[in-house]
Parts: structure tokens; sequence; C-alpha cells
């Protein structure tokens, strides 16, 4: 009798929990659609599957963010050191490298080598923690948030209810384009990105930036980490050892065109290897590459440059772990050649006259007004001038200005960090870009300070939830609104 009235108990108990609004809303979120399957963010669980697929294996496990997604070819390692799985388990600055150390941690076991490669900034090298990220990238199994310190936990659960919200929202299930998705990752957790452009030429096999290094990512080798960072990472040493494997810091690809205080570089490298209880493998100088061999941001690393910092990683593990001299079984590839830019026939329209321009190599920036365009209030900006395309905005090019519509056509592929400074007019920004990836902003949200709270994005319906997961467009999602643009044939 006891037993059959626990049972109606709980079975009272739980009707009445599933009629309650929070019983409610639990039903809502699980018949949700899963939205962000196809993004990626979405490869997170596939990184997670395949390290714990590999569990008992010896493994070589890469953490960090994107420079390590982008930044190796695991094949290769894999073929120079045969007794060892290769784990690529970078992904992403917005999730930053904590996550990926805690995620990883249950999977590690005896005589792996496992190494942190963050981004030379101040996201990647703090205990940065973004749960709303980490909701989208988790979206696939839940279940993996359980493996997350308390804290972050409890911040994901906060955010789990205007998760839900949006995502209530969007009535279809998100594809983005280009590189940002996550069939474009193979078996080891590498960027395998195969799409060619209009001369059949592949997108990645080239520098696809307008001025071969993104001006909205600078690294500054003055930077220092913080304590903090240091202290996290040596508890995540002591795991690591008391699973009888090995944990090193290595050090994250750099633009060369994007450095500055090169000369600094020797300092972090000692002020990196004094506050470490682990080994530090290789020199940032090292690291600081041609910027032929990169992609689409200073840290994201093309086909052939992939190839190059797997030869560099190689050699610092024969030198710097196996204290042997051995050169790598495989070749430096050929350094590619940058994407020409054709000069434009067209000729300058009337709005040109209304900019200060900068010449580039590779076309003119905007870098500001002049007294005929201080109080235009609407305002498309020209694509060429003097028979070159604009392809970008200077930092703070239009600060202080009148605008309060602005449309930017495809031409454009960068704004530098508070171009709309103190433009507190603007309330319109359309964008013509159908692909969000080929204009690159800070994702950290730097385009926007100090700018009002009203301002939207318009971009193409066709690409506005493309915008919205995009790797540099995702920070800004808030203020993205589809609208009806025609590209002219």
């Amino acid at each position: 009798m006891k037993k059959l009235l626990i049972k109606i108990g709980l079975f009272i108990l739980g009707t009445a929990l599933v009629l309650s609004p929070f019983g409610v809303f639990l039903l809502v979120a699980h018949n949700q659609k899963h939205i962000y399957s196809k993004t990626y963010y979405a490869a997170l669980v596939d990184k997670i599957n395949y390290l714990k697929t590999n569990k008992n294996e010896k493994k070589i496990v890469l953490v960090g963010g994107s420079n390590v997604a982008f930044g190796f070819n695991s094949e290769l390692l894999e073929k120079e050191f045969p007794d060892y799985k290769v784990v690529n388990f970078g992904l992403y600055a917005m999730l930053g490298t904590k996550i990926m150390m805690d995620l990883s941690i249950d999977y590690i076991g005896e005589g792996d080598m496992v190494f942190v490669i963050p981004e030379i900034n101040s996201q990647s090298t703090s205990l940065y923690f973004n749960a709303e990220s980490t909701l989208k990238a988790l979206e696939d199994d839940m279940s993996a948030i359980n493996k997350l310190p308390k804290d972050n936990r409890d911040s994901v659960i906060g955010n789990y209810f205007g998760f839900v919200n949006e995502r209530g929202k969007q009535k279809e299930i998100i594809e983005p384009s280009g590189v940002y998705q996550r069939k474009n990752f193979n078996k080891y957790g590498d960027i395998l990105y195969e799409e060619k452009d209009e001369n059949g030429v592949a997108y990645r096999s080239a520098n696809r930036m307008a001025l071969h290094y993104d001006p909205t990512m600078m690294v500054d080798y003055s930077y220092t980490i913080d304590q903090t960072f240091f202290d996290y990472m040596n508890d995540y040493n002591s795991k690591i050892t008391s699973k009888k494997a090995s944990l090193y810091y290595s050090f994250s690809p750099v633009n060369e065109l994007a450095t500055q205080n090169k000369d600094l570089t020797n300092n972090y490298y000692w002020s990196v290897r004094s506050h470490l209880s682990c080994k530090v493998i290789g020199n940032p100088s090292e690291y600081i590459i041609d910027p032929h061999y990169f992609y689409d941001s200073n840290f994201h690393l093309n086909d052939a440059g992939a190839i190059y910092r797997s030869y560099l990683f190689t050699k610092d593990i024969y030198r710097d772990i196996h204290q042997i001299s051995k050169q790598p079984s495989f070749e430096i590839p050929d350094v590619p050649e940058y994407v020409d830019i054709p000069p434009s026939e067209a000729e300058d329209s009337e709005t040109a006259k209304n900019f200060i321009y900068k010449e580039e190599e590779t076309g003119y920036t905007i870098i500001g007004t002049n007294d005929s365009g201080k109080n235009i209030e609407k305002i498309v900006l020209p694509s060429v001038y003097n028979h070159k395309y604009v392809v970008g905005v200077g930092e703070k090019a239009f600060a202080g200005g009148s605008f309060k519509e602005i449309t930017v056509p495809k031409t454009y592929h960068y704004f530098e960090n508070e171009a709309f400074d103190n433009c507190l007019s603007i309330s319109k920004i359309y964008l013509e870009s159908l692909k969000p990836s080929d204009l690159v902003v800070d994702y950290l949200g730097g385009l926007f300070n100090n700018v009002s709270n009203d301002i939207k994005v318009f971009v193409p319906n066709e690409s506005l939830n493309s915008y919205k997961v995009d790797y540099n467009w995702q920070f800004y999602s808030k203020y993205l609104i589809g609208y009806d643009y025609h590209e002219e044939k």
C-alpha cells in the first residue's frame, strides 16, 4: 500500500509539474527544432565525440580557438607520429579557451600529449566564458554542459530561457554559407573547405583579406596575460599529469602584417614560460608568418598555411619534447599567390567626392569625410575611387558625423573599430554583401562603441541567418534585420 501511495504521489507531482508554467516551458523547449545544428558552433559536439571515441587511444590533443581549427593538417601529424591519434579540439574564441580545457579533461588518458594553443588576445588568454555561444554549440548534446564547472553551468541555465525564446522566433533551421559550417570539418576536427570562387580557385587556397590582413584584429606583443589564466592553466596541468599525460603550451600563428611591437616577442615568451608549470614549446617569433599563408583573419591559415604551421609544430615537438634533431618528413608548401584584384573601369560616383581616402595596395580605405560630406543624412558609399575599388572604412572614419542612413556596397570588406564613434544620429546601415564573411568587423563588438542603441543593420533577406551565426557578425545579431535586396546583374 505504501509503495502504491508513493507512486500516486509521484504521478500527481509529475502531472502538476507538467501543467505548471515551468513544465510547459520544458515541453516547448524539448519539442523545438535544433536550429544551430548546421552552424560552425555545432562542430563542438563532433569534436567532443571524436575525443571521446579515442579516449583509450594515445593521443595528441590540440586545444584552443579558431587558430587551431584553421591551423593544422592533422593527417600529416598523425603520419609523422604514428603512435598517436590526433584530435583537433579548437573551435572559436567566442567560446573561450577555458571551456575547451573543461570539456577535454575527462577524455585525456595515459601517454597523451595535450597542447593548449590560445590566440594572442585578452579573450583567448583569460577565463572568458560565453553562455549564449555555449548553448548554440551544445544544442545537439546538452549533456556536455555537465562537464563544466558549477559557475559556468549556472550561467548556462540562467541563459537557457532567453535561448529558448529566441530559438522559438526562428521558423527554420539556419543554413549558413561559406566556410563557417559544421560540414566543413574533417574527422580530426580540422577545417576542410573546398568551395571554389567564380574563377574556379578554391577559396581557402589563398589570402582573401582585402588588405591581406584584418585591421580589426591587430596583435600586440606588449599584451600581458592575466594571472587568473595562468592559474587555471596550472590547475589543468595538475589534472593532466594526474592522468599520466603531459601538457604543453604552444603559440598561435600570427599574420606578419598584423603584428605590433614585434621586438617584445621574447619578453612575451619569457612571461608565459615563467608563469606556467607545464613546458612551453616553440617561440612566438617563429609563428609570425608570411601573410600569403593566411586566409580570412590574422589567425586563420589557408590550406598551405595549415601545412606550414604543422611543419613548424612538428619541429617544436622533435626539438623541445623529444630533444632530437630531426626534420619533418613532409615538405613546406610553396607560398600561395595573392588573389588579383583588377582595377575598375567604372567612374567615380557622385558621392565619392564627400570622403577622404587612404590608398592601399589593393584599393582605397575611407578614413574621413570632407566638408562636402559633413552634413549629408543619407548616403550610398562609393564603390570606386580613382579607378580602384573602395574596400573598407577606417577607424573613426565617420566619427561625430550627421549620417542617418548609410548603404554599404558589396565591394567593402572591412569596417575598422569605432568607425561610427559618436555618430549618434545614424540609425540604419544597409549592407549589400550576400556573404557575411566577405565583410569583416570586430567579432567582440568594437564597431559599435559609442553609437545609438537604436541602430539597425539591414542585410539581404537570403543572408540574414548566415549573418546571425557568422564568425564575426554573430555578436551583432541583435542589430540585424533582413531586407529585400536584388543584386545587379
